[in-house]
């Protein structure tokens, strides 16, 4: 019966009915390797110089200048993602499903305490930098009892990871597969500790050494070679995912048979285990696939082995300004030497004419020479050089560096203000697309944490939080809140600044606002503005204490002077004293009551 139309065919761990199925997908690893080598050498431009002279393709005096633009692309893009995953102290936000007033500050911490691991940076960066260069990344997800949280992730290097080229969603794959490269000492240790076949290892290790998908060049002498390629395979049986080891070029059977995919997540039983006084439980076998995809960008053809990444974006771009950069130097190098020729009309003069000759000071010449010069290229090239770097930038949606690399000075206070911004803020559609897919990988991480430490594998936990992590919670990157939502708000009230700082809630504003730009340092700023404050409310406490009394200086006057009524004339007794003992009057009272005050806590 054809392999195809079995209807076990899913459903079988036999080697022989995945066989063509894992030649199939060993194939499509391999294309991807050579495509992940050619890319490596566009981003780096590897070029011998030397050896391109030697070959004929370049003159003895022709210079090749390679412009990386993949490559600082790539760079300049990053800073935005490393951004995401590290600014924030937390590595997770947790809601409560029902009841969004629980406060899951302490669970976060602890969390977070178990998801970034010593160097956990190290494959989250270089996740990063594979889906910017080639379209997009994988991650897999795998239990690890050596770190707190016993489970980590890892990132697959392109051309390791085989699927069927018309792949859409990774969890629709029949097979998926994923090379390891060991040594031949560390295979026969697998033989021991993993259950690896003694047989067929001794068939991989009696085989040829393989070349790493990360080798500069894949032809390689056989002493450079120390690692044999195997591959680690999972497909589902009965709807749970199995994993198992192969190498099908020479070896005829599984390296270690199919088994239940196993990476730490724990069943509560809803017993007590009467030995160890924990809730019992049992491993949980996958149903889905550990992996997860990481798109660079997002289009209507979501075929995944269609996506593309810097290096196809950048490509043409950068061999055009490569080129042109390589004349313009060539030129010039040629345009600044000397060159001579015969002063003669004569077209016969050359007959036995020595040629090739080189001129050194003091040599004597006995021919009329001319000496010329090559014109040098114009600087219109490097204004083109400049022109599609510009255009490239403007591409990469970095206003702040197009704007930057223009060398006239009509730049206009709204492109400086769009720079500015620019150089501050994440590309939001493609930061969307890593979270989404960091809050995927985070969810089952935490899943896998909380059921172990539920099921008292995981002991170094304290009484409440335990009691937390029995919760339903919802989970999402810490970046989604703490990076973009805070950066959108910073945008909004730098925009606000200008019309509040003119208002009395100005300082106010301005310790948010940098609370929110500078949380490490704001509090010393805010600590200034409270000790103006007090010194601005002490100086007119004071100077309206100086007020008081000067006034009360000036009604005393009035009080003395309408107690010598021979000071008036009679006109004025009968005018200007009434109106004088009336203010005096108030002026007593206001007295009294200034002299009560003081006393009225007392009562």
């Amino acid at each position: 019966m054809p392999l195809d139309s079995s209807v076990d065919y899913v459903d079988s761990i036999n080697y022989t009915d995945w066989r063509n199925k894992l030649k199939e997908l060993r194939d499509v690893a391999g294309e991807l390797q050579s495509k992940a080598t050619a890319s490596r050498r566009l981003r780096y431009t590897e070029i011998d110089i030397e050896g391109e002279r030697k070959a004929g393709r370049l003159a003895p005096d022709e210079i090749y200048t390679p412009m990386h633009l993949i490559d600082s692309n790539i760079r300049r893009e990053q800073s935005s993602y490393i951004q995401y995953v590290t600014q924030s102290n937390r590595a997770v936000v947790l809601q409560h499903r029902t009841n969004v007033s629980i406060t899951p500050d302490r669970l976060e911490q602890d969390v977070t305490s178990r998801l970034r691991y010593e160097g956990w940076q190290i494959p989250m960066y270089a996740n990063i930098d594979s889906f910017q260069a080639n379209g997009y990344s994988i991650m897999e997800v795998v239990f690890d009892q050596t770190k707190k949280g016993e489970v980590s992730h890892e990132v697959i290097s392109m051309g390791d990871f085989g699927f069927i080229n018309d792949t859409k969603d990774l969890q629709e794959c029949e097979m998926l597969l994923r090379k390891y490269y060991f040594s031949k000492t560390k295979l026969l240790t697998l033989v021991d500790t993993a259950d690896f076949s003694q047989d067929q290892v001794e068939k991989v290790i009696g085989s040829e050494r393989t070349a790493t998908s990360s080798s500069a060049d894949a032809v390689m002498d056989k002493r450079d070679k120390s690692l044999y390629c195997v591959y680690k395979v999972m497909f589902r049986v009965r709807g749970v995912v199995h994993v198992a080891w192969a190498q099908d070029d020479v070896a005829d059977d599984w390296l270690r048979v199919p088994r239940p995919l196993f990476i730490g997540r724990r069943k509560l039983t809803g017993q007590i285990d009467p030995t160890t006084k924990q809730p019992a439980s049992e491993d949980a076998y996958e149903t889905t696939y550990p992996y997860f995809l990481f798109p660079y960008l997002i289009s209507e053809n979501n075929t995944i082995s269609q996506l593309k990444g810097r290096v196809f974006l950048d490509e043409d771009v950068q061999e055009a300004a490569s080129s042109l950069i390589s004349s313009f130097c060539t030129a010039h190098r040629r345009a600044s030497g000397l060159y001579f020729s015969k002063d003669t009309d004569d077209p016969n003069d050359d007959q036995a004419l020595q040629k090739n000759v080189f001129f050194r000071t003091g040599a004597l010449i006995n021919k009329k020479i001319q000496q010329f010069q090559l014109n040098a290229p114009s600087a219109d090239m490097l204004a083109a050089i400049q022109s599609l770097v510009t255009m490239n930038m403007q591409e990469t949606s970095q206003v702040n560096f197009a704007a930057q690399n223009r060398k006239d000075s009509r730049k206009t206070a709204t492109e400086i203000s769009a720079a500015t911004q620019s150089a501050s803020a994440l590309t939001t559609v493609q930061v969307v697309l890593f979270s989404s897919a960091l809050r995927s990988m985070y969810q089952c991480m935490f899943e896998i944490v909380q059921s172990r430490i539920l099921s008292g594998l995981i002991q170094d936990v304290l009484p409440d939080i335990r009691q937390m992590y029995a919760e339903q919670w919802n989970i999402k990157p810490s970046g989604d809140t703490d990076v973009i939502e805070r950066q959108q708000v910073v945008q909004q009230m730098m925009s606000a600044w200008p019309v509040v700082q003119n208002t009395p809630a100005n300082i106010s504003f301005l310790s948010d606002l940098l609370t929110k730009m500078f949380p490490e340092y704001a509090q010393k700023y805010i600590q200034i503005f409270q000790q103006s404050q007090q010194q601005q409310a002490q100086q007119a406490q004071s100077a309206q204490a100086q007020q008081q009394q000067q006034m009360m200086q000036v009604m005393q006057g009035i009080v003395q002077l309408t107690k010598h009524p021979e000071f008036f004339s009679d006109a004025g007794k009968v005018n200007a004293l009434p109106q004088l003992q009336a203010v005096a009057q108030q002026a007593e009272q206001m007295q009294k009551q200034a002299q009560q005050q003081p006393q009225q806590p007392q009562q």
